[in-house]
């Protein structure tokens, strides 16, 4: 996954990834029998997990959902900085690059964005906001945005005002 995000999928090699493993040859092709896309189905399905207990942490943590929010968008730039800037959401790399060209990866991904939007809309639906549909989108969408624009920029002040906007969405 940290291979995928932080260097992209054609830019990552099976051997590279093997190596980073620490694993023999025989073991990786045992457990990924489909090589490499299989191994990339297996790293979205990871970030998923990752981002899905990030976000429920948010709001188990948090009563008020502009707090949840400002916490999320919070983890996410102290995990950039972490990263030397490098890395950002674990599907975005990889989404981006390869939507074009496997059908097994967008899937992944597809699905990866829908459990993370039926989380936030859960949420938000619990605590009452009227169309959580939408405002589910707009979380996403600002929080995926500002991800791109902190690792281009080397800071977190895009994250820190992506969450200001989308609380000052939560406010109307």
């Amino acid at each position: 996954m940290e291979l995928f995000r932080r260097e992209g999928y054609p830019a990552t090699s099976w051997r590279r990834l093997i190596e980073a493993a620490g694993t023999p040859w025989g073991s990786a092709y045992h457990h990924f029998p489909g090589g490499k896309e299989e191994l990339g189905v297996a790293a979205i399905e990871l970030g998923s997990r990752v981002v899905t207990k990030t976000v429920e942490r948010a709001f188990e943590k948090h009563e008020r959902t502009e707090d949840a929010i400002r916490w999320w968008f919070g983890k996410a730039a102290q995990a950039l900085a972490a990263d030397d800037y490098r890395g950002g959401c674990p599907l975005a790399t990889i989404t981006l690059e390869m939507a074009h060209a496997s059908e097994k990866l967008t899937e992944a991904a597809r699905q990866a964005f829908a459990t993370w939007h039926e989380l936030v809309v859960k949420n938000l639906r619990e605590r009452g906001h009227p169309d959580p549909g939408d405002l589910a989108i707009a979380i996403m969408n600002n929080l995926e945005g500002a991800l791109l624009l902190s690792r281009i920029h080397r800071s977190p002040d895009a994250l820190d005002r992506a969450a200001e906007h989308v609380i000052a969405i939560i406010q109307r």
